[in-house]
C-alpha cells in the first residue's frame, strides 16, 4: 500500500490540469473586469448610473442558459453570476471615483467611528475635500478641525455621524450657528431630532437628513440603499440626494416624519427577532455545540443572522428600540402574532396555520433582492 501521502502520476496530472483551468478562470475574469472598467468610463461619459438592474438581468438569463445548455447546477451559475455583478459594480464604482469638477468642502462630525469613516472615505474617493472632527481624535490620512463653529462655517457640507443620543445634541449645535452649508444626519432614528429639523428647514436653512441602510464594512454600493428624508427643505433634500448620483446605491426619498416608521420594522423587527432567537437559545440550557450537532439549514441560517446581531454594539441596539416612538406598537404587533402562532400551532387542525404560511407566502414577491455583498 502507497503511503498516505502519495500521489499517483495520473491524479498529479489531473491536478495540474485542474490548476491550469484555475488559473485561465482568474485571468478570464481579470480581463472581464478590464472591459467592465471601459463600459464604466462609457456610462459616466453619457451620464448613466453605475448600475443597470436591465443588464444585470440579462447576465444572470445568460448564465442560467450557459448553465443549462452545460449541465451545470443552475444555483451555481446564479452564485457566479452574481459574485460577477458585484465584482464589476465594484470596479466601475472605483473608476468613477475620480477628482470632480464641483469638488466640495466637506465635514464629517464623528468621523473617527466606524460610520463617520466610511462617509469620509467615501466623499474623498468621490473627489471632495474632506476634514473630520471628533472628540476620539483626527482619522489618519485627513484634515482634523478642533472647532466646531470655525469647521463648520468652512464647510460646504456637514455630515453628523456621531452616535445616536449624542448626536442629537451636536446636530443642534450645528444647526444653531445657521450655517450656509447642506447640513444632514446619518442616524439610524429620526424621532429624537424631529423637532429640530423641522424648526431648522423653517428658518431657511438647508437641512436634510440620510440613512445608510448598510454597514461600513460594504465593498460594493451596489444594491444598498441610502435613504433621504425631506425634512421640509425639498431642494436642500434633491442636493442631499446628489451627492450619490455617481454611486450604484439606491436613493429612497421619504418625508422625514416617516423615516421611524419604517424603520420599526426594517430595523426594529429585524433585530428583535435575532434578539428573540439567542435570548431563547441563551435561556433553553441547551449548548449551542450540542444543537448544532443536529442542526437543520434553517436553524444555522437564523443562528447566524443571530450570531451578528449579538456581536455588535449593544448600546447602538438599544437606542434603535428605545428611541424610535414606533416601538410599542411594533412590541404590541409582535406580540399579536405571537398569539396567532401559538393559537394556530395548538389547534386541533392545520387549518389556522396553514392561513398563516399562505398569507406570508402572498406577502413576498417571487424574487427577493440580491446583496451583492
Amino acid at each position: 500500500m502507497p503511503p498516505a501521502d502519495h500521489v499517483s502520476p495520473p491524479l498529479d496530472a489531473l491536478r495540474a490540469r485542474i490548476a491550469a483551468i484555475d488559473e485561465r478562470i482568474l485571468t478570464l475574469v481579470a480581463d472581464r473586469l478590464d472591459l467592465v472598467k471601459g463600459v464604466g468610463e462609457a456610462q459616466r461619459e453619457e451620464g448613466l448610473p453605475v448600475r443597470s438592474f436591465a443588464t444585470e438581468a440579462e447576465v444572470l438569463a445568460r448564465f442560467h442558459r450557459l448553465a443549462r445548455e452545460r449541465g451545470l447546477d443552475d444555483q451555481l451559475a446564479e452564485h457566479l453570476a452574481h459574485l460577477l455583478i458585484g465584482e464589476a459594480v465594484r470596479a466601475q464604482e472605483e473608476a468613477q471615483a475620480t477628482r470632480s469638477e464641483r469638488a466640495r468642502r466637506v465635514l464629517v462630525v464623528g468621523g473617527a467611528g466606524k460610520m463617520g469613516r466610511w462617509l469620509a472615505h467615501f466623499f474623498a474617493g468621490q473627489g471632495h475635500d474632506v476634514t473630520t472632527l471628533d472628540p476620539a481624535g483626527p482619522l489618519a490620512g485627513f484634515a482634523a478641525a478642533t472647532d466646531l463653529a470655525t469647521a463648520t462655517r468652512a464647510a460646504d457640507v456637514v455630515l453628523i455621524a456621531a452616535p445616536l443620543a449624542a448626536g442629537a445634541q451636536v446636530l443642534a449645535d450645528v444647526l444653531a450657528l445657521g450655517p450656509s452649508a447642506l447640513v444632514a444626519d446619518v442616524f439610524s432614528l429620526k424621532s429624537h431630532v424631529l423637532d429640530v429639523v423641522r424648526s431648522a428647514a423653517a428658518r431657511g436653512l438647508r437641512v436634510a437628513s440620510l440613512h445608510p441602510l448598510f454597514g461600513p464594512s460594504v465593498r460594493t454600493l451596489g444594491g444598498r440603499v441610502m435613504a433621504v428624508c425631506d425634512c421640509g427643505n425639498a431642494a436642500a433634500a434633491d442636493e442631499a440626494a446628489e451627492l450619490f448620483t455617481d454611486t450604484a446605491l439606491t436613493v429612497t426619498r421619504l418625508p422625514v416624519e416617516r423615516h421611524d416608521e419604517a424603520m420599526q420594522y426594517v430595523l426594529g423587527l429585524s433585530h428583535l427577532t435575532a434578539i428573540l432567537f439567542f435570548t431563547t437559545l441563551a435561556r433553553s440550557g441547551h449548548p449551542f455545540a450540542e444543537l448544532a450537532r443536529t442542526a437543520s439549514t434553517t436553524f444555522l441560517k437564523e443562528a447566524r443572522t443571530a450570531a451578528e446581531v449579538a456581536r455588535e454594539n449593544p448600546y447602538l441596539y438599544f437606542e434603535i428600540q428605545n428611541l424610535n416612538r414606533h416601538s410599542p406598537e411594533l412590541f404590541a404587533l409582535v406580540q399579536g402574532s405571537l398569539d396567532a402562532i401559538r393559537d394556530s400551532v395548538l389547534a386541533a387542525g392545520p387549518a389556522a396555520f396553514v392561513d398563516l404560511v399562505q398569507r406570508g407566502r402572498e406577502y413576498f414577491p417571487a424574487t427577493l433582492p440580491v446583496e451583492l455583498g
